[in-house]
């Protein structure tokens, strides 16, 4: 049945001649006739698309989705719009311009003189049907037609391949000028949490820290870092100027970007800040706590939007106390960092948080959170890590690098001094001591950190000056390995509060006030008695490989995949480990004696002695409002923000292609269907924002050079130009083939991505 035809198109059925000057009933029998063949031949289609509305009805919101599939219909009826006009411009006969592929949806086909305007029964993209071009480019019509898509100029023809693209472009800059004129928020350039050795930790940056200049860009935002440090190459620096918190000096840096195992790109390092505000997503059952955290176990449930504005006083925990303002915006509400300093003082202490919600006050009481105790002492590893200008550099440690295996310290003992004369040491192995005012405790390097912190708080309450760390260090000198080595370093404590975080496989353990970060082996140095991983792991064994469990919101255990460990990332695995309740992990271990390789299964016991910081609360980003002053201001800012995603774009794909980038980092339909909803639930503006993301995404895409796509074409057509005739057809059939083989393939990737990260969480 021909879709275009009338009798698809009951309206625009002509009606009976009406004779003996009476008017005679219509006669509709022609019009259920082809209704009812239409549902015949797609009743598939049409029982899925009824699945589909009856889950969005049941699962979401049909609003949000409508808006969704508007969104998205408009930024493909704008690319095909775009060949479509240029076409007309250029007389090309166009056949059928379709939102959709397959049938017409019944009622949704109209024909204006030659051309069939129809919404097609599937809503994925769309086309526009020329003569002389496609399905339609060979036969005698095209032949014939002097308005053949094919009989056009190689310039014509390039006008209208490129048109799409070109509409893309300017609905999302258009998208990018409406946004700015109402205020678009930005995460501001503050450095939020710092990776433990990374590149930024190594260069001096540090929690709080302003980023005032990265290469020629002033006053950047944070999105306005990645693609600059994305087109980085290897040992490449990129200058930056950082102001540190309460200082008015600038400080310049020159930092070389990393891509270190894990990392999908070049990275900093950083992360961008939180506000006290806890996260709100329109999601059914959706709470802003890690589950089975104590904030998910608090005396009331926290809700998204709750505004944190008050909380017990480390000064006087029996008080509840306001937050002070953030002093860069006192309008984006309380400062997070006085949130942070007040849990990391008030660690092991229940803490009162005074939410705001919905303008009126709540009090919730927060049970504290401890570490999990695995019952296995690690081997301390090299030092791989030391900041520029610190402590541990200043005294001569070495790190351990790729272009110097052999070299890098590794930690015997740090002697500390204790108020009253007196000294604590803590040693991998065993020490001979006679000095009764020493006192020798086993060095386990997972809790080194917390040992000094402690330390330190010893210090500061005892009023005592002297902050001389003592560290004895195990090197290679010449050809003499494990050559002990004293070494003398001043503690800085002005590190005490920042958020040094272990992110990548290959991050150390931190020591922030020396200044050095060292990895932990996953060999087992020491099972504890009475542990979960007595009878379990012996000394020697080696972890090959892990496997966490977790607890969704429901209450229900998932299971993570394998994920294999190199001989130096345990302090990832501690890291990962600490923040998914219920505490439990499975290993791979490599016995030292057989070397055979067995699973087992450890269920960590809470260690009072230990209290977290980290409650288990899920923040909303900081943002700052970018509102333009006039259209002028918003046509210059669209234009930036639309430059910027292209380069992003295209920089992602430079560096994917050469391994500086994980094809990882790729999303398909189903995400960009996802975070659509997302947005088009929670804020209007930010959903046009992400539409005219999507709209540059799709028009950078398809100018890709991949036969198929509208790039492909645009290569051939500049052969055509070159050589005076068009490709031979056998060669362009073949690289038709080939281009929708691997677009296909891509789709197939990237979906899988997508439901991967979706519905298990991982990739």
């Amino acid at each position: 049945m021909d879709p275009n035809s009338n009798a698809a198109n009951p309206e625009h059925v002509n009606p009976p001649t009406p004779t003996g000057g009476a008017e005679q009933p219509l006669d509709h029998s022609a019009e259920v006739s082809a209704l009812k063949s239409w549902f015949k031949e797609n009743r598939g289609g049409l029982i899925f698309t009824s699945v589909a509305i009856a889950l969005v009805i049941i699962y979401l919101d049909p609003i949000d989705t409508l808006k969704v599939l508007l969104g998205l219909g408009l930024v493909i009826f704008i690319h095909e719009l775009g060949h479509f006009l240029a076409a007309k411009w250029c007389d090309v006969h166009v056949k059928t311009f379709s939102i959709g592929f397959g049938p017409a949806v019944p009622f949704c086909s109209y024909k204006w003189g030659e051309t069939t305007y129809m919404i097609g029964i599937i809503p994925l993209g769309g086309y526009v049907s020329m003569i002389g071009e496609g399905d339609n480019a060979d036969g005698e019509e095209a032949e014939e037609d002097p308005r053949s898509f094919r009989k056009k100029t190689v310039g014509q023809r390039m006008v209208i391949i490129s048109a799409g693209v070109v509409m893309n472009i300017i609905l999302g800059m258009g998208c990018f000028v409406a946004a700015y004129l109402h205020g678009v928020q930005e995460k501001p350039a503050i450095v939020g949490n710092i990776e433990s050795g990374g590149a930024a930790w190594r260069a001096g940056m540090r929690t709080d820290d302003d980023i005032v200049r990265i290469g020629s860009r002033e006053k950047p935002f944070f999105n306005d870092l990645r693609p600059i440090v994305m087109a980085t190459h290897k040992g490449e620096q990129v200058p930056i100027a950082i102001r540190h918190a309460g200082e008015t000096q600038m400080v310049d840096l020159n930092v070389e970007p990393l891509k270190d195992e894990g990392a999908r790109f070049p990275q900093l390092g950083i992360a961008p800040p939180y506000r006290l505000t806890l996260l709100s997503m329109k999601q059914p059952g959706f709470q802003p706590t890690v589950p089975g955290s104590p904030a998910a176990n608090a005396s009331a449930p926290f809700e998204g939007g709750d505004r944190v504005i008050a909380m017990t006083d480390p000064a006087n925990p029996t008080q509840i106390t306001p937050i002070k303002p953030d002093a860069r915006d006192p309008e984006s509400g309380p400062d997070i960092n006085d949130y942070y300093q007040r849990m990391t003082k008030l660690a092991g202490q229940p803490v009162t948080l005074r939410v705001l919600r919905k303008g009126q006050t709540l009090d919730i009481v927060v049970k504290p959170a401890f570490r999990s105790d695995l019952g296995v002492r690690m081997q301390m590893g090299k030092i791989t890590a030391l900041r520029t200008g610190g402590p541990a550099e200043k005294a001569g440690v070495r790190a351990w690098s790729e272009d110097q295996p052999n070299q890098g310290d590794r930690i015997k003992t740090v002697k500390l001094p204790e108020p009253g004369g007196k000294q604590t040491w803590f040693a991998a192995g065993e020490v001979k001591n006679a000095n009764p005012n020493v006192t020798v405790r086993k060095l386990d390097p997972v809790l080194l950190p917390l040992e000094l912190k402690k330390w330190f708080d010893r210090l500061e309450a005892a009023k005592e000056p002297d902050r001389t760390v003592k560290l004895e260090v195990l090197r290679q000198e010449g050809h003499q390995e494990n050559t002990p080595v004293e070494l003398t370093l001043t503690y800085d404590p002005s590190y005490r509060y920042d958020r040094e975080l272990i992110m990548l496989p290959n991050s150390p353990t931190p020591l922030g006030g020396l200044g050095l970060g060292y990895a932990i082996d996953a060999v087992v140095f020491e099972v504890e008695k009475g542990g979960s991983a007595e009878g379990k792991l012996n000394p020697g064994d080696t972890v090959v490989a892990v496997r966490f469990k977790s607890v969704d919101r429901a209450g229900q255990e998932k299971l993570g995949e394998w994920e294999e460990l190199k001989a130096n990332q345990w302090s990832w695995v501690e890291a990962a480990y600490q923040s998914r309740p219920p505490f439990q992990i499975d290993l791979k271990v490599k016995r030292k004696d057989s070397g055979a390789v067995e699973e087992v299964s450890l269920a960590g016991r809470e260690d009072t002695q230990w209290p977290a910081d980290d409650r288990g609360f899920v923040w909303q980003s900081d943002f700052r409002i970018q509102k333009a002053t006039d259209i002028s201001d918003a046509l210059n800012l669209g234009a930036w923000r639309t430059v910027r995603f292209i380069r992003e774009v295209y920089m992602n794909l430079y560096a994917m292609a050469f391994g500086r980038v994980s094809a990882k980092t790729m999303s398909g339909p189903l995400t960009i269907a996802n975070v659509s909803y997302r947005f088009a639930g929670e804020d209007f503006w930010q959903f046009l924002l992400f539409l005219g993301m999507i709209s540059v995404n799709l028009a950078v895409v398809n100018f890709l050079p991949i036969p198929v796509l509208d790039g492909g074409h645009m290569v051939f057509l500049l052969l055509e130009k070159i050589l005076g005739r068009p490709v031979p057809e056998k060669i362009f059939a073949a690289a038709m083939w080939a281009g929708l083989a691997m677009i296909l393939s891509l789709m197939i990737f990237v979906i899988v991505l997508d439901i991967r990260r979706m519905f298990f969480g991982w990739f």
